[in-house]
């Protein structure tokens, strides 16, 4: 079997735990993602714009800004990016925690985030953001809260999670890390646990539809144009030799479904169907090997497309000698249990 070397990966990742109290009721839609992703993004504006201009295309300080970088992000001269107008945003929101939940005043509930690569050193204005959020309010009833603690994992899928600030206390933000990659297992069950959207010769992937060359095709191209855009260095793959080897890869258990939201577009002033396929299916054989380290990497930046509002999350189950092996990577977030919960009421 051909051997495709992984090139050296350099996109350091932070993983931020933010803990709210709820000062009035709050209600969040079955999809949580796109309400948090829309009120962030609208907060962080507010906070670093000083041109207070409607567009940000024409203003003259979009190459030094904030807001432009994390939301906006430019495309570089990234020959991957010729066909789009813009480079994968170096966020992703995590909004299980709070996706169909009613929170009363005075109640506690969580928020994830990962930031990416540079990213990281513009946490001071997020953190900034989030409160401004907080006294604007967000959901159903535009409800209103606090932030009361952030908290940091310590290193990339360990679990440990480090307070890092409080209101009245300095920030005593962590090094990002680059995450550490494992042996290859014998086998890996892939499980989204949010809605995978993609297409392929413009039409949407359905659970018929679906193989592993284009998902994967999708995923190394997502990996590699975050690390160009966001780690100062080029990731040089061989996305023929990969896709080409993808090709040759055969699935089994496949049990994906389709599961459709919608949201609501300011932009477009319309809903916007966003469904996309929850379920999973298992690799195995020799060729696992050569995806393995994209797989484990985009645990971190998920797939597909709305990745940013927390879409094409995954896990990995991995087996070794046809026994399963403990589950990894992201069970700091406790999102076993909260998967299994979320896709009964899906």
């Amino acid at each position: 079997m051909q051997r495709i070397p992984m090139p050296p990966f350099q996109l350091a990742v932070a993983r931020y735990r933010f803990t709210f109290r709820a000062e009035t009721a709050i209600q969040f839609p079955a999809y949580a993602g796109s309400t948090w992703r829309g009120a962030f993004g609208h907060a962080l504006r507010r906070v670093v714009c000083v041109t207070h201009q409607s567009e940000c295309h024409q203003c003259l300080l979009k190459p030094s800004c904030v807001y432009s970088y994390v939301f906006e992000t430019p495309a570089g001269k990234e020959p991957l990016l010729e066909k789009i107008n813009a480079a994968p945003h170096p966020y992703v929101l995590h909004p299980l925690a709070t996706s169909g939940k009613h929170y009363a005043a005075g109640e506690s509930f969580e928020l994830y985030l990962t930031l990416l690569g540079k990213a990281v050193a513009h946490l001071p204005y997020l953190i900034h953001a989030v409160q401004q959020m907080g006294e604007r309010g967000i959901g159903k009833y535009d409800g209103r809260f606090t932030l009361t603690t952030l908290e940091q994992e310590s290193a990339a899928g360990a679990g440990d999670w480090q307070m890092i600030y409080a209101p009245g206390r300095g920030l005593q933000a962590l090094a990002a890390v680059v995450p550490a990659i494992p042996a290859a297992p014998a086998a890996v069950r892939v499980a989204f646990h949010t809605p995978y959207r993609a297409t392929h010769d413009n039409r949407l992937v359905h659970e018929g539809r679906f193989g592993f060359q284009a998902f994967m095709v999708g995923l190394i191209r997502r990996v590699s144009l975050l690390h160009s855009q966001h780690a100062d260095a080029d990731l040089v793959a061989d996305f023929k030799g990969l896709s080409e080897l993808a090709s040759q890869v055969v699935m089994s258990e496949q049990a994906l479904r389709w599961y459709e939201w919608a949201r609501y577009s300011n932009r477009q002033q319309t809903k916007v169907q966003m469904g996309g396929l929850l379920g999973s299916f298992v690799v195995s054989g020799d060729a696992l090997a050569v995806f393995w380290p994209w797989l484990w990497l985009g645990q971190w930046v998920h797939a597909g497309k709305g990745a940013v509002m927390g879409m094409g999350g995954y896990t990995l189950d991995c087996y070794t000698e046809k026994r399963r092996c403990e589950r990894q990577a992201l069970c700091s977030f406790n999102l076993v249990s909260l998967v299994s919960r979320t896709m009964r009421k899906w």
